[in-house]
């Protein structure tokens, strides 16, 4: 994935759609997009769930670091979390994240981490496509890195390997999962909805929805292709995320920094 660097007048980059995960920027006669590099928590509750897998889940082990290099190069080389990096910055950061979690740097790596094996592989040697991993902190588990091949994306994987480390979970007495995601990544953001988990209370967030809300009324009134449903609908967003700024302000304002601003305590 490559930051956009689009020639246009001012008058059409005024008409651009806000996108609260990327930075838009006009100079020199160009729409400037890059990433705004903001992550979202996210917590899930703990109790049973079914688990249906298309592959073989097992524990994770140290050694799975070096197993899972490709599988992690083939699910985040094109994600915005690595927007504009060579293939050689994805490798360092690919072994630094695998071989982070294993020894520990980002918390304690827990038993109840799994990895997803391709039954169906011709070979004596072990083909993982998958791996969810999950690390202790100080305020509870916390789902360190989620990852699926593209080939195994969108055929439950990630739900069955979460769901299963969410059921040793529960026999522990753990009560939720902490996770996070990159706020202009839409297929994690779509799945973590979709699973269960909800986002912590974040200024930060609220007030680029609320822009993108504002910015999306004016830019289709400036356009006079809005339906009465459309505006409507619009309207409604606007209101929401209007009421929800104020709420976190006054959080804020009551309770500190820390209290709307989650990425702090994780």
């Amino acid at each position: 994935m490559r930051s956009r660097h689009i020639p246009m007048s001012w008058e059409e980059y005024e008409l651009l759609p806000y996108e609260p995960g990327w930075k838009c920027e006009y100079w020199d006669n160009k729409a400037h997009i890059t990433p705004r590099h903001h992550i979202v928590v996210t917590t899930v509750k703990v109790e049973p769930r079914d688990v249906s897998s298309p592959c073989l889940l097992r524990s994770a082990e140290p050694d799975d670091a070096e197993r899972l290099f490709e599988a992690y190069i083939a699910a985040f080389g094109d994600s915005i979390e690595y927007c504009d990096y060579s293939r050689e910055k994805i490798e360092r950061a690919a072994r630094k994240t695998l071989d982070g979690h294993f020894v520990g740097e980002r918390g304690e790596p827990m038993p109840v981490s799994c990895v997803a094996v391709d039954l169906q592989k011709d070979s004596s040697e072990e083909k993982l496509v998958g791996a969810a991993l999950i690390v202790r902190l100080e305020n509870g588990p916390l789902l360190d890195l989620l990852l699926v091949e593209p080939p195994w994306q969108r055929c439950g994987l990630g739900t069955a390997m979460v769901s299963a480390a969410i059921n040793e979970l529960h026999q522990q007495s753990e009560k939720s999962l902490t996770s996070r995601y990159h706020i202009g990544n839409e297929k994690s953001l779509s799945w973590h909805q979709k699973f269960g988990f909800i986002e912590e209370p974040d200024l930060i967030r609220a007030r680029l929805y609320y822009r993108r809300a504002d910015q999306e009324l004016w830019r289709r009134d400036r356009m006079s292709d809005l339906t009465p449903e459309e505006r409507e609908r619009l309207g409604d967003q606007l209101k929401y995320w209007f009421i929800e700024v104020e709420r976190l302000e006054r959080i804020e304002k009551e309770q500190g920094y820390e209290a709307v601003h989650p990425l702090l305590r994780w």
